[in-house]
């Protein structure tokens, strides 16, 4: 069971992802928690398995990606192999100091995101409870329906590829 999701589907396939597109991730999977906050005044623990895939993606922003700003392109993680099978970074440990840099950096990405996303909220609170509204009235809203809200708030979907046009995106609460 599951209380409340959104299901995002890729606008395109893709194989890179840059840092903006991650941070827009981030930012959309803590929505929900954002929108909590500032409608209840509260939270819940709703969110936590968006907390805990967003901060996963954070974390490989920081240690795999080497999108820090502060830390600079380094890998500490990655899924290289030498000749005898193991990780690369499998005997590569980092310093205390290194590691709470990092957690600094995810914990910054995190919060910039969770602003964000209260920002966007607030910025479109009137399509927030038009939505609101809907998922009292029908339980579920497809794709087409939610983009047809977003218009009518003065919000422009993104273009979607031809090829995915027709698949539903269900948003449930």
């Amino acid at each position: 069971y599951a209380a409340g999701y959104t299901l995002k589907l890729p606008l395109e396939e893709r194989k890179l992802q840059s840092r903006k597109e991650f941070f827009d991730d981030i930012a959309v999977s803590l929505g929900g928690l954002a929108a909590e906050e500032m409608i209840f005044g509260d939270i819940t623990t709703g969110a936590s398995n968006d907390l805990q895939v967003s901060t996963a993606l954070a974390r490989n922003m920081v240690v795999k990606y080497g999108m820090s700003d502060r830390i600079g392109p380094v890998a500490f993680e990655g899924g290289g192999k030498t000749l005898n099978g193991l990780s690369q970074f499998a005997e590569r440990t980092t310093s205390e100091a290194v590691a709470a840099v990092i957690d600094e950096e995810v914990s910054k990405i995190m919060t910039e995101a969770f602003e964000r996303a209260k920002k966007v909220l607030l910025d479109h609170k009137a399509a927030l409870d038009a939505l609101s509204q809907e998922l009292i009235a029908k339980e579920t809203i497809e794709r087409n329906d939610f983009e047809k809200l977003l218009i009518l708030h003065g919000i422009k979907p993104k273009e979607r590829a031809s090829a995915i046009e027709s698949a539903p995106v269900t948003i449930t609460d």
